[in-house]
């Protein structure tokens, strides 16, 4: 029996935004599922394996810091957070295109309906803050919605 609620964003002209939960009756938690095809843009780079980490150290640090500065104003735990971001350093070429997705899970602090208009504001907000401040100002990738 499927429980969950999911929604697309297409306010992202390089992204696939999805975000839901698991059990829409009782959703304790949240997911942003953020997919894109990641393109090198520099031949020099022969260690990818640096630079998603880094990538992926930016996305937690932007989403705990983000938290902790509007901790009242949203209903997510700062302290309870997963980020599991996806983009194989073995695959990433030059001239290639690599699958990346980013699924951020949040912890809500009392159980609010994904339908409500403060839970739709908080996710798109973070959302937009991770794709505007850190995937669209990376230098190392340049992100596409499509693989060709």
């Amino acid at each position: 029996m499927k429980t969950g609620k999911q929604f697309k964003i297409n306010d992202h002209k390089n992204y696939n935004v999805i975000y839901g939960c698991v059990d829409n009756k009782n959703p304790k938690s949240i997911y942003i599922n953020i997919s894109s095809w990641a393109e090198p843009l520099s031949d020099f780079e022969d260690d990818y394996n640096k630079i998603v980490k880094n990538l992926d150290k930016k996305i937690r640090q932007t989403i705990y810091n983000f938290l902790s500065q509007n901790n009242n104003s949203t209903s997510f735990l700062k302290d309870k957070t997963i980020v599991d971001l996806d983009l194989r350093e073995s695959g990433i070429k030059f001239g290639k295109r690599s699958f990346m997705c980013c699924e951020i899970t949040l912890f809500q602090k009392e159980e609010t309906s994904i339908n409500s208009e403060s839970t739709k504001r908080a996710l798109n907000l973070v959302s937009t803050m991770i794709i505007e401040e850190i995937l669209d100002k990376n230098l190392d990738f340049k992100f596409n919605k499509k693989k060709q």
